[in-house]
């Protein structure tokens, strides 16, 4: 959200009573989006008056127009490649397009480093590493990181597959999920009903939930045990760059804490290649 890069730029200029609202709104913005300013007074354990005077820091008329921009920034009727088309359309009238998007990447990259929290993150490799399977699921534009990650995560655990809805019965799949399971999701916005639903279904039976979305308060939120924002820009699309950095890390951390089970299928990989892809020549 543009909003939330504000007020984080803001945040740490405001006396202690706004901070805690500027908390509150970087955090729920769905919640602010619908409640008044004397509920989000009362929730902040501020007062509605402090509430007016942050709208007013942020640079609003009051917090009715406050809510009416984060109401715009999470009900957008815009797709996520309509940012991305849009967004492109601009860098293409300067010269080194390339050179642009690329220094964009790292930035993203960069800015999504900053936010991990390292017990989180240790946490999720070692939940993976320590579960008896490992569900990875990722519908439409999130499917092909779902299916790197899968792909990648077999190096270290021979219980990892990607979930497919439109290939299997989801029924199934969660026929085999209790609490020595680990479900990763992916959800970006526009966030869809079915990734929370078979999310759901695998928290009630017991599994460890790892999401991987755009927003701290985005609904998958509700269902997961540790969550990791890829915030930046607004398209799903831009966010390529960041996300697949981020599973690159998750895998090589799974890969340092974990050598033994990537020597071993190398080794089985190395011998079913020699026997089975290459042929001598004459």
């Amino acid at each position: 959200m543009m909003l939330k890069g504000l007020v984080h730029r803001e945040i740490l200029k405001l006396p202690r009573g706004q901070r805690k609202v500027a908390e509150y709104v970087m955090e729920r913005p769905h919640e602010v989006a619908v409640c008044s300013g004397s509920e989000l007074g009362e929730r902040t354990g501020t007062s509605e008056s402090t509430v007016i005077r942050f709208s007013y820091n942020m640079g609003f008329t009051g917090y009715p127009a406050l809510q009416k921009a984060i109401r715009e920034e999470l009900y957008t009727p815009e797709s996520s490649f309509s940012d991305y088309q849009d967004d492109k359309l601009m860098i293409g009238e300067e010269s080194l397009v390339y050179e642009k998007v690329m220094e964009r990447d790292q930035r993203a990259i960069a800015e999504t480093a900053k936010g991990i929290d390292p017990v989180q993150f240790d946490r999720a490799v070692r939940e993976i590493l320590t579960a008896e399977n490992v569900s990875v699921l990722g519908l439409r534009a999130s499917y092909p990181a779902a299916s790197w990650l899968s792909l990648m995560l077999r190096y270290v655990h021979d219980g990892v597959h990607v979930m497919h809805p439109q290939a299997e019965d989801p029924a199934l799949s969660m026929a085999r999920t209790d609490s020595r399971s680990v479900l990763i999701v992916f959800s970006f916005h526009r966030y869809l009903k079915e990734t929370l639903e078979i999310t759901g279904v695998a928290k009630k039976r017991g599994a460890f939930v790892i999401g991987i979305t755009d927003s701290l308060s985005a609904p998958i939120s509700a269902y997961c045990d540790v969550l990791f924002s890829i915030e930046s820009g607004t398209s799903t699309v831009d966010k390529a760059a960041p996300l697949f950095s981020f599973l690159n890390a998750l895998v090589a951390d799974a890969c340092v804490k974990n050598p033994a089970a990537v020597k071993k299928k190398q080794e089985a990989a190395r011998e079913i290649e020699n026997g089975f892809y290459y042929v001598e020549g004459i």
